[in-house]
């Protein structure tokens, strides 16, 4: 199974590299699996835009609203009172704008995860970046979450970078440094948010 490949790979890269407290955290971690959504894609961009720059528990919170919101709406085109329940779930002007663009962008309601996962790492981040308020960060947190991609690094997610900064300095915080890890990136970036749980993991 691919989680288990991933998890006996990076171990093993990790004690050739000299990376003995790494390789030694994934152990104790133990093997982790990517857990890719079940909703479908405009769903899974609208929790997306739901969750930037909000803590991972207000962003559940304002998610719950909003996916029922989503469920019962039978409006075709962008509505006021629409925008009110969108602004009653706690959503902003700037993220009600967004999610407009997604719920009723019709190329989009037409993609199945299947066709997604036949494009190209290329074709998925030119497909995502030209829709209004979905940025590179956004993009590789789909591509793990969404489809299972196993080998992306998202270089911009802030968690990776302070857990890298617990086991090595900063000029190594680089996308050269990962490539090490492929093509079990998207497992790496697992391991190394599990180190932010974990006290005990430091150089």
């Amino acid at each position: 199974m691919e989680h288990i490949k991933a998890f006996e790979a990076l171990q093993k890269k990790s004690k050739k590299l000299g990376f003995q407290v790494l390789a030694e955290h994934i152990k104790n971690v133990g093997p982790l699996k990517i857990k890719t959504s079940k909703m479908d894609f405009v769903a899974h961009l609208v929790k997306i835009i739901v969750g930037q720059q909000l803590s991972v528990q207000s962003a559940a919170a304002i998610w719950k609203r909003t996916e029922l919101i989503l469920k019962e709406n039978k409006y075709k085109n962008p509505n006021k009172n629409l925008d009110k329940k969108f602004k009653g779930a706690g959503l902003s002007r700037q993220k009600i704008e967004y999610i407009n663009g997604i719920i009723f962008n019709k190329n989009l309601l037409e993609l199945s995860k299947k066709s997604l996962k036949k494009l190209s790492p290329e074709e998925y981040y030119e497909l995502l970046i030209s829709i209004k308020g979905i940025g590179p960060w956004s993009i590789e947190m789909s591509r793990i979450f969404y489809i299972g991609d196993p080998d992306i690094f998202s270089i911009l997610d802030l968690g990776l970078k302070n857990a890298h900064l617990r086991l090595f300095d900063l000029k190594t915080y680089n996308e050269s440094f990962y490539e090490n890890f492929s093509p079990f990136r998207s497992y790496m970036c697992l391991f190394l948010w599990r180190v932010l749980e974990d006290e005990n993991v430091t150089i």
